[in-house]
């Protein structure tokens, strides 16, 4: 399970508030990050995302902590990653995130049209399972999945549909190894 994930976008209080709309949730500010938010789905899960500044990066911390005698009182500050500003911003990246929501189709597109960002339904893999994607600050990729969509993506992610639908795939890769935990 994927608890929570960061991004980086233009406009963070825009965003977080998007969030927190299509899932019914709520937008706290974060406070390692000025200017960023922590956005926490109403799941029960403790799903959330981190919202923060485009120009914000992640860097690891310096050294390692004393762990003789390490307990949850040992102090790791410096050690840990840390959020810096960056003085650039990449337009597009690799990372995108797929959430889920109880909104339905017409509902997603109309808050993304509110604000102002491409958004289009999506038909994957020839169809294979459907999302709508939308472009936060028209550079980020933010799949959304209804309730009915999120059924559809558990079943074709079970594993054993993995395995029977992709099987000639899969033996046409030589040296590919797949590597199970499932029996």
């Amino acid at each position: 399970m994927i608890n929570h994930i960061s991004i980086a976008v233009e406009d963070p209080t825009k965003t977080a508030n998007f969030l927190a709309e299509v899932w019914d949730g709520v937008a706290f500010p974060f406070p390692p990050v000025e200017g960023g938010y922590f956005v926490l789905a109403n799941d029960g899960k403790g799903t959330a995302v981190e919202v923060l500044p485009a120009n914000t990066i992640l860097v690891p911390g310096e050294g390692m902590p004393d762990e003789t005698d390490f307990s949850i009182e040992t102090r790791t500050e410096v050690n840990e990653g840390q959020f810096v500003k960056n003085g650039t911003t990449a337009d597009f990246g690799p990372v995108h995130l797929n959430i889920s929501t109880k909104l339905s189709i017409g509902e997603i597109r109309a808050i993304a049209d509110r604000e102002g960002w491409r958004n289009l339904v999506c038909n994957r893999d020839k169809g294979l399972f459907q999302l709508v994607e939308v472009w936060v600050d028209n550079r980020f990729m933010l799949e959304i999945m209804t309730e009915k969509q999120t059924a559809r993506y558990r079943e074709i992610t079970d594993p054993n549909f993995i395995m029977t639908a992709f099987a000639d795939i899969l033996a046409q890769k030589p040296g590919v190894e797949v590597v199970s935990a499932l029996a």
